[in-house]
């Protein structure tokens, strides 16, 4: 029983450590028919993809950037394509450019490569001053983006700096706590289970075959060959792989005195947006942030691919060179 439940903290932490930046990060407001129970909903939803993506570190051993991003686009991937749609194009984002954001270019790259990779890896840190550095950065370009909502959402938002500010402290609170508990884990508390690898890998087929699939027959054939690039590159760098994985490097690792730098996220996200809107000025940050963010998606996809295969290449040299 004591595993099961050490093992359950760090999947609920890990969910909402990626809900946050993927969902609240992401609106930047309570939007009308939001609710509690719909917020406890979708943090169980990123609970389940948060475990995909924790399950693939451990299982193919990944201890680097290039693969930690692949096991992000399966993580954006399954959330973009099986719970939801928006891989497959719509007005905004038409297809192939939906196939990087936001499932790349955010999920795999902010959730996962600045939110979950580059903070964890900072608040391990000996002195705080790299996660004061990265929780301001994050928290002006939260700022920044949330600069955007209001012409977009109208009035079905309190748009307000108040209504912001709300927002932004409600829930960095439980994102503090999330860390916290990931300090107080050990290695140990999460282990790849091929059992569990099993049921969730059924669950998302189950739900893409009953769901995405009837409403979008062609996503039949883009999910599967995307997971498919990524299973592929995986299991090359878990055959090269050495020592601990990147879980192994955060859990029972943070500091707690580092923790206390992330209220500087929300706190900066507040200034910066005050400060834009006591100006009155609104920019279009989602456009800019598209026109960056976008084909930094493909290029990190693409480069960490041939990272894992150059490093698989290089290794097969050494041992060709050594054999003769």
């Amino acid at each position: 029983m004591q595993y099961w439940l050490r093992k359950a903290a760090v999947i609920l932490a890990n969910g909402y450590i990626l809900f946050f930046f993927s969902e609240r990060v992401f609106w930047s407001f309570w939007r009308a028919g939001d609710s509690l129970r719909g917020s406890v909903l979708t943090w169980l939803v990123y609970c389940l993809l948060g475990w995909i993506f924790i399950d693939l570190v451990r299982r193919f051993r990944v201890a680097s950037f290039a693969p930690l991003f692949l096991c992000g686009a399966v993580f954006g991937w399954v959330g973009e394509g099986v719970v939801v749609d928006t891989l497959y194009g719509n007005a905004t984002s038409p297809f192939p450019l939906s196939i990087s954001f936001t499932g790349l270019a955010w999920h795999a790259l902010l959730s996962v490569g600045v939110g979950w990779y580059l903070t964890g890896m900072a608040l391990t840190a000996e002195k705080p001053a790299r996660i004061v550095v990265i929780s301001l950065a994050v928290g002006v370009g939260w700022g920044l983006w949330a600069l955007w909502w209001p012409a977009e959402l109208r009035k079905s938002v309190d748009a307000s700096v108040w209504g912001f500010a709300k927002h932004a402290m409600a829930c960095s609170f439980p994102f503090f706590l999330a860390w916290l508990v990931l300090g107080m884990a050990r290695p140990r508390w999460y282990e790849s289970s091929r059992l569990a690898t099993i049921i969730l890998g059924v669950l998302a087929a189950v739900i893409f075959l009953a769901a995405r699939v009837p409403a979008r027959p062609f996503a039949a054939l883009i999910l599967p060959p995307l997971l498919t690039l990524c299973w592929v590159g995986l299991r090359r760098n878990a055959r090269t792989a050495k020592g601990p994985d990147v879980l192994d490097g955060i859990l029972g690792r943070i500091r707690p005195r580092n923790v206390v730098a992330l209220v500087l996220i929300p706190l900066a996200a507040i200034a910066v947006y005050a400060l834009f809107r006591s100006i009155h000025l609104l920019i279009a940050t989602n456009i800019v942030l598209y026109v960056i963010a976008m084909p930094l998606g493909f290029w990190f996809f693409f480069r960490s691919l041939w990272c894992i295969f150059r490093t698989k290449l290089a290794r097969i040299d050494e041992e060709t060179c050594a054999g003769t």
